[in-house]
């Protein structure tokens, strides 16, 4: 082996394929992930703490069609066996009639439903999808649902991430759907949402997996007819800042990890300030 072999930093992870999505979105003390910085850097550790104590997985309407589109798109046969379209049962507020669904849904087990319109709206979202020629291209190579595991080598913190496409060598991708693609519209959403923050962390993450990527790619699609999509990838001073705040995230982590303390907003008495809208005439 010769000196500069020998001088290469040891790999911390690896890229696993076929990790269940229950599997991978298990709630796990000390182990980082995009949703778990973006809680530690927005909110306290003793969100995070809470976070990963607490039993509630519900999601709200917007994620759950979120999750089926996703579906839709990354994994059609899973799609195909799992989502299921309902007949009109009538009136809920008829205990006739929900008796009728409830008897449906028993002889159906595993199978989330969808309503009609539902249905129809992701299969439009699909079709313009596909006719976006570089979206297209892209869904024809690579593989889905990618997770990443890795040890940070400057805290020792263990991290984990998932990308919805991996095309190897080249860059991970994310399918995020939207109210407003446009570049003014989804900028907002990327700070919104930390992307970029994201961005950062599938770079680290494949970094440390020994995968050389040029790129993490965001395909962004309004939820409204026409479901126009647009591809994005994070510019560099968004990436500078996305990965200070997986830096702090993760610095904050091991900190909380070492003391086994997980604080909130910290204690005594602070100055609190408005922000400089506030302080302009006519603010209400």
């Amino acid at each position: 082996m010769n000196a500069q072999a020998h001088d290469m930093p040891a790999l911390t992870g690896q890229i696993l394929l076929d990790v269940p999505a229950a599997e991978y979105h298990r709630r796990e003390l000390g182990v980082a992930s995009n949703t778990v910085l973006k809680l530690l850097r927005e909110k306290s550790p003793a969100h995070y703490r809470h976070w990963v104590d607490a039993e509630d997985d519900s999601e709200t309407p917007a994620l759950a069609f979120g999750r089926a589109y996703h579906c839709r798109v990354l994994e059609p046969e899973r799609f195909a066996s799992e989502y299921v379209v309902a007949p009109d049962f009538g009136d809920m507020r008829s205990s006739t009639n929900r008796a009728k669904r409830d008897a449906w849904l028993a002889g159906r087990p595993g199978v989330t439903l969808l309503s009609a319109d539902t249905s129809a709206q992701i299969e439009a979202m699909h079709a313009a999808l596909m006719a976006h020629p570089v979206a297209a291209g892209i869904m024809r190579q690579g593989v889905s649902e990618v997770t990443m595991r890795w040890t940070d080598p400057e805290t020792g913190v263990r991290v984990k991430a998932r990308a919805d496409w991996w095309v190897r060598g080249k860059f991970f991708m994310d399918l995020k759907t939207t109210e407003d693609a446009s570049p003014e519209g989804f900028a907002r959403s990327v700070a919104k949402y930390g992307y970029h923050a994201q961005h950062a962390l599938y770079c680290e993450g494949a970094r440390e997996c020994g995968e050389a990527i040029t790129n993490y790619l965001i395909v962004a699609q309004e939820k409204a007819a026409p479901y126009v999509p647009a591809i994005y990838h994070i510019d560099t001073a968004a990436e500078a800042r996305g990965y200070e705040m997986v830096r702090q995230g993760l610095l904050t982590m091991a900190e909380c990890l070492t003391a086994n303390s997980w604080p909130g907003y910290g204690a005594g008495i602070k100055e609190l300030s408005l922000p400089p809208w506030a302080l302009k005439e006519g603010a209400a």
